[in-house]
């Protein structure tokens, strides 16, 4: 069997019978590195019809667990998967080995690592992570949940790899013997699968090796007050947050670690959720060994992340709609990610805030109370429409109801021409804090059209 505290090499050799539960990038990436290396692989997947037939020796129905898993001697899940799946509860009666796409890669990359995980934030300081580190490493490579499968560079001799990690992903990752990793927060999200916050919080735990002296963890030290342990009293593990010794301050907006001050004034994203993703950066870009002068020139060319807080070019604008800021954050799949980009905003700000999408189980109390200090105009779409009706029309605050993404367009552009003179500094701010799947294949797809809709009704007219 696989160690729970460390990954072994030659272990992995004695196996050669494996089974990719879940094909998609990540399993078929996983399959190719196997295949690669002489092995026999086995996907089992729920729609087998869809897979990619080259990469593997059977493709199999993944209703039927004890034909799946015969002769099978290692199992690479994909991070989708639940733990109740029948096929892992016969695996785990056969005591056969799971292991996550990325703790598989990891028996592999010989080099330096920097892991980052959070219920919010992980794609733009996973992103943010690496643009630094490029000035000094520009050898390295970003991957992981944020999109690259960490099997399809594990190979290759790399001065740094910085890996965004989902809880889904470190469930099924024994020690994966970081160089440096960071816990962002944590807030309520994916308790479908964890069913508590302390469970949560214990994968996402399992991203530190604090065994190991070399290695520096950074966390926000809220996150301790979900997990069944006080915070450790070691010397490398280190907190980011307000009163301690990584810090964020604002106007003028300043970045502070022990050795160092950095200047944030023209850092490109704004909020300070966004310094504070900037803060973990700078921390773990500092135990990678960047001096404070190239961090702090590579800070202000960051563009961010399509889909994440990302303002309209004015110039896709017409000319008297250009002092609006439309902002695409369709990335926000819960209203923790929602909050922390709306906290920048003060009451007075002219702001209009659309939401929709398929509400997670989590109270909706603190958008409320969030709300009350604003009195922001609200359009809300989709599912969530069913969902929060009740609880938001009970605080007698504008908001209006929709059922997509078109007709609240429509209304939009009837309010805004009308208030036009009124607030000409206006923010349409798209922070959905639910997920896409209702009306999108995906928040991509749902980002998109949002930007396609403002160009339709506030874009220049065509020629």
């Amino acid at each position: 069997m696989f160690s729970e505290t460390r990954t072994d090499l030659p272990d992995l050799k004695n196996r050669h019978s494996f089974l990719i539960l879940g094909g998609g990038a990540s399993g078929d990436s996983a399959a190719k590195l196997l295949t690669s290396l002489g092995k026999k692989v086995t996907l089992a997947d729920r729609f087998p019809e869809k897979a990619n037939l080259s990469l593997y020796h059977h493709v199999l129905s993944d209703h039927e667990p004890q034909i799946v898993l015969d002769g099978i001697d290692c199992i690479i899940k994909s991070p989708g998967i639940l733990p109740s799946h029948s096929i892992l509860q016969t695996a785990r009666k056969n005591e056969i080995p799971v292991l996550s796409e990325i703790a598989l890669a990891r028996i592999f990359y010989k080099g330096p690592i920097i892991g980052i995980t959070g219920t919010d934030g992980k794609s733009t300081t996973t992103a943010l992570t690496y643009h630094l580190l490029q000035k000094k490493y520009p050898n390295a490579k970003m991957g992981g949940n944020i999109g690259v499968p960490f099997t399809s560079f594990c190979l290759e001799n790399l001065d740094y790899v910085v890996l965004e990690l989902s809880s889904y992903q470190l469930d099924d990752s024994p020690n994966l013997k970081l160089t440096a990793s960071a816990i962002l927060n944590l807030a309520s999200d994916h308790l479908e699968r964890h069913k508590t916050m302390e469970s949560y919080a214990l994968a996402k735990w399992k991203i530190q090796n604090l065994e190991d002296k070399d290695h520096q963890c950074f966390v926000n030290p809220i996150f301790f007050s979900y997990t069944p342990f006080r915070k450790p009293n070691v010397s490398n593990l280190h907190s980011i947050g307000d009163n301690e010794t990584y810090f964020v301050s604002l106007h003028p907006n300043l970045i502070h670690t022990p050795k160092h001050t950095y200047d944030a004034t023209r850092f490109p994203l704004t909020g300070k959720h966004n310094l504070m993703n900037l803060c973990f950066a700078i921390a773990l870009a500092e135990v990678a060994g960047l001096d404070p002068e190239q961090i702090q020139k590579q800070l202000e060319t960051f563009q961010g992340l399509p889909h994440r807080f990302q303002s309209i070019d004015p110039k896709n604008l017409s000319p008297q709609y250009q002092s609006i800021r439309f902002i695409n954050d369709s990335k926000s799949t819960n209203l923790h990610s929602m909050l922390s980009g709306i906290s920048g905003f003060q009451k007075g700000d002219p702001m209009y805030l659309i939401l929709g999408g398929i509400p997670k189980e989590e109270p909706i109390a603190p958008f409320i109370n969030r709300w009350k200090e604003l009195e922001c105009l609200l359009y809300v779409f989709g599912n969530a429409k069913e969902i929060w009706q009740k609880d938001l029309d009970q605080t007698g605050l504008p908001v209006t109801f929709f059922d997509t993404l078109n007709t609240l367009f429509s209304e939009l552009k009837i309010t805004i021409e009308a208030k036009l003179d009124e607030k000409p500094n206006l923010t349409v701010l798209f922070s959905p804090a639910g997920a896409s799947f209702d009306l999108y294949k995906n928040f991509e797809e749902r980002g998109n059209h949002f930007v396609t809709l403002v160009k339709e009704h506030f874009g220049p007219p065509s020629t």
